[in-house]
């Protein structure tokens, strides 16, 4: 009868501390407060935004409106991608805070506050700093992410806030990674310097191409003049490449004005990377193995011999 009892004493204890760990816990559950809510944590006019500050993982990153057209000013000057800044902006514009999930500042982690996993954005309209968003994680529903503001411990689920347009883990994906663009009409001549060998391909009035009396072929010829038309980079290199620094491969187009491409081999053998150098650019690119060679071909491979 002893050990009933004890038993029954066990039960009834267990359940006290069940609905005390309920009352305690609750607020990390992402239970949603009906609460009225500002449907945005500050005024935003979106017409009015001219720069946005973004930090994360002690990386930062500064866009900026000059005109109808962003870009980067910071850490490097550079053309941003205009269709992602332009999703940001539309979010800020269209966002609304559906609830309050947790004012518990032991559950930041659970929500993505921490330091590793934190974005930080900073707001500019009219070249003042109109607010702060933190952003957390991703949620589970459609658009939906958790934010914060930097001043206080209450977190919230944001619809129509998706993560993806603000949240890049790498921060030279703002970047605009259109390069250049040749139209095939244009194009006079491409001097083409592949390792150990130089070749011209001269177009006629038609934009066929031919390596002295020979006609090149189509398809390699096609690819290159297709890249031209729409060259877009792999990557990003913030460094500097001295004048001095041998190109393995390079191409040279005369087209009303020259622009070369150089390529010089850099880091691991294996790896087999490339950073690229485009006349009248400042910014250095990286590309692969693949890319150049898909790019400066052989004198065969443009004769479309084997």
């Amino acid at each position: 009868m002893k050990k009933k009892n004890n038993i029954y004493t066990y039960g009834i204890i267990l359940a006290v501390l069940l609905v005390a760990a309920y009352f305690v816990m609750r607020d990390t559950s992402g239970e949603k407060k009906t609460l009225k809510l500002e449907e945005k944590l500050f005024a935003v006019d979106s017409a009015s935004i001219d720069k946005l500050e973004l930090k994360r993982n002690g990386k930062s990153i500064t866009l900026e409106r000059k005109g109808s057209l962003w870009n980067v000013t910071s850490p490097v000057l550079y053309a941003a991608n205009q269709q992602f800044v332009a999703s940001a902006v539309s979010n800020l514009k269209s966002y609304k805070v559906s609830s309050i999930v947790s004012e518990n500042p032991s559950n930041k982690g659970f929500y993505g506050f921490n330091d590793t996993n934190v974005t930080q954005l900073n707001i500019y309209q009219n070249g003042t700093l109109a607010g702060t968003i933190l952003i957390g994680k991703a949620s589970t529903g459609a658009s939906q992410t958790y934010i914060k503001k930097a001043d206080n411990d209450k977190i919230y689920l944001a619809e129509e806030f998706l993560y993806n347009n603000f949240v890049k883990f790498d921060f030279t994906e703002w970047r605009d990674k259109a390069v250049v663009s040749i139209p095939r009409g244009s194009v006079k001549t491409i001097d083409f310097m592949p390792e150990n060998e130089k070749y011209t391909v001269t177009l006629d009035s038609t934009s066929r191409g031919y390596i002295g009396k020979d006609s090149v072929s189509t398809a390699a010829f096609d690819g290159v003049m297709n890249m031209l038309q729409n060259f877009n980079t792999q990557n990003f290199k913030d460094t500097t490449v001295s004048a001095d620094s041998k190109a393995q491969y390079s191409l040279k187009v005369n087209w009303g004005k020259e622009t070369e491409f150089k390529f010089i081999k850099y880091g691991d053998p294996e790896a087999k990377r490339f950073l690229m150098q485009v006349s009248g650019i400042n910014q250095i690119f990286e590309v692969d193995d693949n890319f150049v060679k898909t790019f400066v071909k052989t004198r065969k491979e443009m004769l479309g011999q084997k």
